[in-house]
């Protein structure tokens, strides 16, 4: 069992959006998304359900891009509201948010718990 991370993926970006779906399996290991997914819900939701699918456990961490409103954004979500949106997303998949209680890896070695910041 393998701890893995990746962050600023800016899946607004056509050529980080097809690399998402390049990401291989590793259906015991868990993965840390850290912040700059995207700029929109459907961008999370979208790295949430592409990922959830290859690993055992995903744990997310916000980023500034992640919290901005954009002009066309039609929830016009913003600050805390927009935060505690993308948490309830995550709670959807079982995601792991900086609201959940601490998770403890149980990889090699001693078992470390997982303290994901906002």
């Amino acid at each position: 069992m393998k701890l893995y991370a990746i962050s600023d993926l800016h899946l607004s970006e056509r050529i980080n959006y097809e690399a998402l779906s390049t990401i291989p399996a590793y259906p015991d290991d868990w993965l840390i998304l850290g912040g700059d997914i995207g700029e929109t819900e459907a961008d999370l939701e979208v790295a949430i359900t592409t990922l959830s699918k290859r690993f055992a456990r995903l744990i997310w961490v916000p980023g500034n891009h992640d919290l901005w409103t954009l002009p066309s954004d039609a929830t016009r979500l913003r600050g805390k509201h927009k935060y505690d949106r993308l948490v309830e997303i995550c709670r959807g998949y079982d995601v792991l948010t900086p609201e959940d209680p601490y998770a403890v890896w149980q990889g090699d070695g001693q078992p470390t718990v997982i303290a994901p910041v906002f």
